[in-house]
């Protein structure tokens, strides 16, 4: 611009300074362009009119209608100008012009954005997908997947641990990502704890992939895997007869011919205890028994009185003390 130039907002600019998008020195220059003349202030209210009346756009929650918001500027045209004023309008149907089609890109954009669902479970609680899955959330996990799940794809982000019973679909492989490994299946059920550092898959029918930056493994019914992120290292093992993967939502276990040394184990993961024996003999007896929804203290009564038994309990700790075993 010449020294001898007068300064006048471009289209786009008044386009920026209406959408707060102005840099510093353009915003200086357009507050001094309107503090030179009366008539500009008021072209400025006038285009903030229509900036306004175009805003409309961004609420509505269907196809933007762009001839109707044509039409409504059109009538702020006619509204406002007269023959003195069409060298001025010219410049305000311009900036309309940008506004009205800027406002309905936008709006069509951000209205073609899949939504992001986002489920917390404040305790066990079950999520029904569209596809027809079905997913039980253990308490303080979450669930994240977009509004659009599958229509193109079946894909979830976990935090937490949680069962899922998978709706077979070839086409569409269901798609569970934890930090840096994802679970992949077409159609099955299976367990998936995913902590800070670990992350441990149980398949209880059908089979699923496992992939990371370090391991890609296909598990079939009745294996897990536990991964280790920070060691890089995982072991495959298989499931527990007993059914204490799921506990935390079926809350049942089941003993078919299990020593109690397996037994012990299982149920101080499950219920997070400490069992000890006064003499090793007892960890060779064997159980057959099945418990459901049962306090621990109720379940080593019964495998006492299987067993011809006692217990005693300290604190956090029980002991089972006796010669063993009746079977």
């Amino acid at each position: 611009m010449s020294e001898n130039e007068i300064y006048r907002p471009s289209t786009e600019a008044f386009a920026r300074y209406f959408a707060g998008e102005s840099p510093v020195e353009e915003t200086e220059q357009i507050q001094s362009w309107v503090s030179l003349e009366q008539e500009n202030s008021e072209e400025l209210d006038r285009l903030r009119t229509i900036w306004l009346d175009v805003g409309t756009l961004k609420n509505l929650s269907v196809k933007v209608d762009v001839s109707a918001a044509f039409a409504r500027v059109k009538a702020k045209k006619e509204l406002y100008e007269h023959p003195s004023e069409k060298s001025l309008f010219a410049q305000v149907w311009k900036v309309a012009a940008v506004v009205v089609l800027a406002a309905a890109a936008l709006v069509y954009y951000f209205q073609s954005q899949p939504e992001e669902m986002r489920f917390v479970a404040e305790a066990v609680e079950e999520v029904s997908m569209p596809d027809g899955s079905q997913i039980t959330l253990n308490a303080g996990s979450s669930l994240t997947y977009n509004d659009d799940f599958g229509k193109d794809l079946r894909n979830v982000q976990l935090e937490g641990e949680a069962f899922f019973d998978v709706e077979r679909d070839p086409e569409k492989p269901f798609v569970i990502s934890m930090n840096d490994v994802t679970v992949t299946v077409l159609g099955t059920s299976f367990n998936v704890k995913s902590e800070e550092n670990q992350i441990n898959v149980s398949v209880v029918t059908g089979r699923v992939q496992i992939q990371s930056k370090f391991v890609t493994e296909v598990l079939m019914a009745g294996e897990q895997i536990l991964i280790d992120l920070d060691e890089e290292t995982w072991e495959e093992s298989e499931n527990s007869g007993s059914g204490i993967e799921q506990f935390w939502f079926t809350k049942k276990v089941l003993f078919e011919g299990s020593v109690l040394s397996e037994v012990i184990d299982d149920l101080q993961t499950v219920y997070n205890v400490k069992i000890e024996v006064d003499n090793p003999a007892i960890l060779e007896c064997k159980l057959n028994a099945s418990f459901d929804n049962q306090p621990i203290e109720e379940v080593l009564e019964i495998i006492a009185l299987a067993q011809g038994l006692q217990v005693e309990k300290t604190g956090n700790t029980f002991l089972l003390k006796g010669e063993g075993c009746v079977n």
